[in-house]
């Protein structure tokens, strides 16, 4: 009988487990791009060998709220050339299509990368088109049928609704355009994200209508009505709300967040679910944000624990999201997506469009980046 064969195998690394809060070293194996049972007393044949020692390695990190539909909308970047060197393996767009713009966003960008693609749908049918001005999202124009219909031929992608729900998209529409939204979330038995920068009500009236699986993002903003109260506490809506199911995503982007917000709801344990950028293309490599392993590392300094900024970046999002085939996890058979880091002493500055500073001591690297089971980056620096 012959040896077992492995694809490849990364040996001698510290391996951080978001979900079970560990960091342990072992060894992980890839085979036929999927995560395989490795025994060290048995002798494989092995395709390619990485010695991780000196390094981390983690499920593959998920970018959960991106805007990559390069080529028609303005904000839009090249998801594979810019997220692949971050150590990301899979990206969710929030909300970058409509319906209208749909079928090219499908065809271009989710079957065209060699990340893991997923997309929330505006309701807008024409998406995020550009950062000039608000999409309309007046539900006089939602087109119930051609949601369903794509939920329902992409199933395996689509991951519900996205609404902006800023003062200045919804100012001049008359109708109740978060009621109207939830009503249509309902009928179609989905989720919904929702932006809240600069909400046109008190926040905690958004966060009493949510349901659980919705999700806010940027839900550290500073702008308006936020998380934060009169007397400078967490509000009790938001600790409700997330009792009853409701997920906080960072989505810290260039103006989507505060220190001041985020300082405070630390300090009251109220942590980020899901870490994500909302990168675009005026976004990425900018040292307001520059993208996910400089935000990952900001959270870092801020005060988590190492598996705690992992699993917010890979366990946590793949499980509120529904994400298939094992992705953020390390489970025998899933998917082989996995990212190689290394956490070193690196001062870094951040300044947000809000004014506020933020310096960090250490930093999160991305060296190695697999998905499905192919290497698709590695640092010149990382060892050959």
């Amino acid at each position: 009988m012959g040896k077992e064969k492995l694809d490849l195998l990364i040996k001698n690394v510290m391996i951080v487990n978001g979900r079970q809060g560990t960091v342990e070293k072992g060894c992980v194996a890839v085979a036929g791009g999927r995560i395989a049972a490795y025994d060290p007393a048995t002798e494989y044949l092995v395709g390619d060998e990485i010695d991780g020692n000196g390094y981390y390695l983690s499920p593959g990190w998920i970018d959960s709220h991106t805007h990559i539909f390069t080529g028609v909308t303005e904000p839009g970047f090249a998801a594979d050339l810019g997220l692949i060197p971050m150590g990301v393996t899979t990206a969710i767009d929030g909300g970058s299509a409509g319906v209208a713009t749909w079928p090219v966003f499908k065809q271009k960008i989710v079957d065209s990368t060699y990340l893991n693609v997923f997309y929330s749908l505006n309701v807008s049918p024409a998406g995020q088109i550009t950062e000039r001005y608000p999409e309309n999202v007046d539900p006089a124009h939602y087109d119930v049928s051609m949601l369903r219909r794509i939920m329902e031929t992409d199933s395996q992608h689509a991951r519900g609704l996205k609404l902006r729900y800023g003062a200045e998209v919804v100012a001049g529409i008359d109708d109740d355009v978060l009621g109207k939204t939830l009503e249509l979330a309902e009928e179609l038995q989905c989720a919904i994200t929702i932006h809240v920068t600069n909400p046109p009500c008190p926040m905690e009236d958004i966060l009493e209508r949510l349901r659980p699986g919705d999700v806010v993002c940027h839900a550290y903003q500073g702008k308006g009505s936020t998380i934060i109260d009169e007397h400078g506490h967490v509000k009790e809506a938001a600790m409700t709300a997330r009792r009853r199911g409701v997920r906080f995503d960072s989505a810290d982007a260039r103006i989507n967040h505060s220190y001041r917000v985020i300082k405070q709801a630390l300090a009251e344990g109220f942590i980020p679910d899901i870490i994500s950028t909302d990168m675009t293309k005026n976004g990425i490599f900018n040292n307001m944000c520059w993208g996910l392993p400089v935000v990952l590392s900001k959270w870092f300094n801020l005060g988590l624990s190492l598996p705690e900024v992992i699993a917010a970046c890979t366990c946590n999002p793949a499980a509120i999201h529904h994400l298939p085939d094992g992705i953020g996890t390390l489970d025998i058979g899933a998917a082989a997506n996995l990212t190689v880091f290394s956490v070193e002493e690196r001062p870094f500055h951040l300044r947000n469009r809000l004014g506020e500073d933020f310096t960090g001591k250490q930093m999160l690297i991305p060296q190695v980046t697999i998905i499905n089971g192919n290497v698709r980056f590695k640092n010149l620096y990382f060892p050959f």
